[in-house]
Formats: C-alpha cells, structure tokens, sequence
C-alpha cells in the first residue's frame, strides 16, 4: 500500500490557525493578518507602497496585555525569506516577539507559549520552549528567533 501525502499550503495553515484563533483567543488579544502577500499588478503594488507595504511583514500580527507578536507560517519544507527574517529582526528590535513556524502544529505551540490562546491544543504536549523561555522559532531549532539571530551574530544564547 503506498500512502501518498498531500502537501498542505501556507493559505490552508493560516485559515486554520485563524479559526483556533477566532475560537480560542484570550480576551484582549488583537490580531490581523497584513495583506501583503498575493500578485498585484505594478499600479497597485507601487500604491500599496507609498502607503506603507513592507516587505516580508510577517503573516499574523498580535498584540496583548501590551506585547506584540509577529508570526510567519511556512508550509513543511520551506523557509522564510530574507525579507521575512529582516522583518521579524526589525520587530524584534522593536520590542516586539516573533518567530516562524513550518506547519500548524508549529504555530499552536507558539501561539500557546505566548499565552495567547485558551485552553491547549493536542501538540502542547510536546512543546518545547528556548533557554530563555520563549517559543522556539521553528521545528528542528533549540533556539527561539532572536536567540537564533544573537548566535548567528557570534554571541551566546
């Protein structure tokens, strides 16, 4: 019998991770999503960034009790952009917290390990958190972003 796996995509991931977020959200949390991403013909692209647009903006942005968050959500396999990781290191850099995650189960146990959600989902079993307590940047790393990112520059996490 061979089994064959559907690929899931970045758009079926965020609607899902929404609908957790619109049943289980804490109260207080505000949430969007920014619609960069889609083809737009070169008028509207360039409107959309006289007003504002930034490249790589991450796919969800949170805020609660006074912090905010950033998430990018990538399909199993793939990897933020350059863009993207410059994003969530301005964010960081911000004050903000941010973080990628490959796959649903991956951005419950983020959004879980901020506290933003109620309850916990089937995979917070499993969670695992950095060092210094924040949720891992992504599947397979013992580091969250800006740990990540602090390393990469040559410090310690």
């Amino acid at each position: 019998m061979v089994t064959v796996q559907i690929p899931v995509t970045e758009t079926a991931i965020q609607a899902a991770l929404c609908e957790h977020l619109r049943m289980r959200a804490k109260p207080g949390v505000l949430w969007l999503h920014p619609a960069n991403g889609e083809r737009r013909d070169k008028l509207t692209g360039a409107k959309l960034k006289r007003m504002g647009v930034l490249p790589g903006a991450s796919d969800l942005l949170l805020w609660h009790a006074g912090n905010s968050y950033a998430l990018e959500l990538k399909a199993r396999g793939c990897r933020p952009t350059e863009a993207q990781l410059e994003f969530m290191a301005r964010f960081n850099d911000a004050g903000g917290h941010s973080a990628y995650a490959e796959g649903l189960d991956a951005a419950l146990r983020c959004l879980e390990g901020w506290g933003l959600l109620l309850g916990k989902s089937q995979v917070a079993a499993g969670r695992r958190q950095c060092a210094c307590g924040k949720p891992l940047a992504a599947p397979g790393r013992d580091l969250c972003f800006a740990c990540f990112c602090h390393q990469q520059d040559g410090g310690a996490p």
